[in-house]
C-alpha cells in the first residue's frame, strides 16, 4: 500500500471526470455534470469501457464525491507521480465536488 494519499477524479472536460481505481492506467469510472432546465442538477455516473455503448449506469448524484464513491473497485487508487507544478488544477483534477458552470454547450 502506498503512503500517497488517493486520487481525487480528474477533470478530463468542461463537465466530465474519470475515477481511477486499482489499475493505474484504466479508468473505473466516468462521471458527468448534467443541469437540465427546468429540472435539479445531477452528476451521472458510469463504468468506464472505450466504447461508450459498452458503458453502464452506475447512478444519478447530488455530487462528485457521492459519484466517486459509487464507482466499483476497491479503494480509490493512488494519486500517480508528483508532476512538475503542485497546481491541481494544471493536473487536470478539479476539487471534489466542483461542479462547473453552466453554459450555452449545457442549457
Amino acid at each position: 500500500m502506498s503512503d500517497r494519499p488517493p486520487a481525487p477524479p480528474i477533470r478530463i472536460g468542461e463537465a466530465e471526470w474519470i475515477v481511477m481505481r486499482e489499475v493505474p492506467d484504466r479508468p473505473a469510472g466516468l462521471v458527468k455534470y448534467f443541469a437540465p432546465s427546468g429540472a435539479p442538477a445531477y452528476f451521472r455516473c458510469v463504468t468506464w469501457a472505450p466504447r461508450s455503448e459498452d458503458r453502464r449506469l452506475i447512478g444519478r448524484f447530488a455530487t462528485l464525491a457521492e459519484a466517486e464513491r459509487a464507482v466499483p473497485g476497491g479503494r480509490r487508487s493512488a494519486a500517480p507521480a508528483t508532476p512538475r507544478s503542485a497546481d491541481a488544477w494544471e493536473r487536470g483534477q478539479a476539487p471534489w465536488d466542483a461542479a462547473p458552470r453552466r453554459s450555452d454547450r449545457y442549457a
